[in-house]
């Protein structure tokens, strides 16, 4: 049987970063990822599921704004992410 495994990655002004940490319980990687949207320079920190060796298992979870959880329509942060609308020619 697989084993389930939750991955914290931050969004920041220049770059989305590759994944922090990995946790076994869904509970601590909220945690972890809440305390880590607050720091300096974090736009926001993100949690997805994964299955352990299993392609194609990537799930979102969970993603926080300065410790807030954030709606999973919610427009992102950050220039990876445009919001602004281009003029047409």
């Amino acid at each position: 049987m697989s084993e389930m495994i939750y991955a914290v990655h931050t969004t920041r002004p220049d770059d989305v970063g590759a994944v922090e940490i990995l946790f076994r319980s869904q509970r601590e990687a909220r945690s972890y990822a809440k305390d880590r949207s607050k720091d300096f320079r974090v736009l926001s920190a993100s949690v997805t599921r994964y299955l352990m060796g299993e392609l194609g298992t990537r799930h979102p979870v969970a993603w926080f704004i300065g410790g807030v959880e954030q709606s999973g329509r919610a427009t992102r942060p950050g220039g990876l992410y445009p919001t602004d609308a281009v003029p047409a020619d």
